[in-house]
């Protein structure tokens, strides 16, 4: 078992409700995931009891050929933050979850993106893996910090 791993991460997106809008939107129909170079597999926008797969485009997570099944446990939907939490399901490298939230802060108008996560190694390759394992974690998160803030 490995020792669990807490972060977050705050990227500034911008400033604006239109901005706030599209991002948010972008996060809920998992556009920043494929931004960052993610395949989505998945059948609608984040929702409680929905599942995705995901699989990285690059990277030693690729060439391994990584899937990573989640579950969707909650959904952020008020006039000034939108997002969701989604855990881990069996089979994915990682055990833990992650959240994924947009703001708008109403005085300043500045959007930010919030990644809260907390997960520890699942598998026995990402244990072996530890360092990698992690490093992959920290490129897929500074992926989607950047994949909402270029707007894709």
């Amino acid at each position: 078992m490995s020792r669990p791993r807490r972060f977050t991460r705050t990227a500034h997106l911008g400033v604006g409700a239109e901005l706030f809008e599209r991002a948010s939107r972008s996060l809920l129909n998992w556009g920043m995931h494929r931004g960052a170079g993610l395949v989505v597999v998945v059948d609608g926008p984040a929702t409680p009891g929905r599942t995705v797969t995901l699989r990285p485009r690059s990277g030693p997570a690729a060439w391994l050929r990584v899937s990573a099944p989640c579950e969707v446990t909650e959904v952020v939907d008020d006039d000034d933050a939108r997002g969701f939490t989604y855990r881990s399901l069996p089979g994915h490298p990682e055990r833990g979850r992650e959240s994924f939230v947009v703001t708008h802060d109403a005085a300043t108008g500045h959007v930010r993106l919030t990644i809260t996560a907390e997960s520890e190694h699942a598998t026995w390759l990402a244990r072996l893996g530890g360092p990698i394992a992690r490093a992959e974690q920290d490129r897929i998160t500074r992926r989607y910090l950047d994949a909402l803030a270029e707007g894709r």
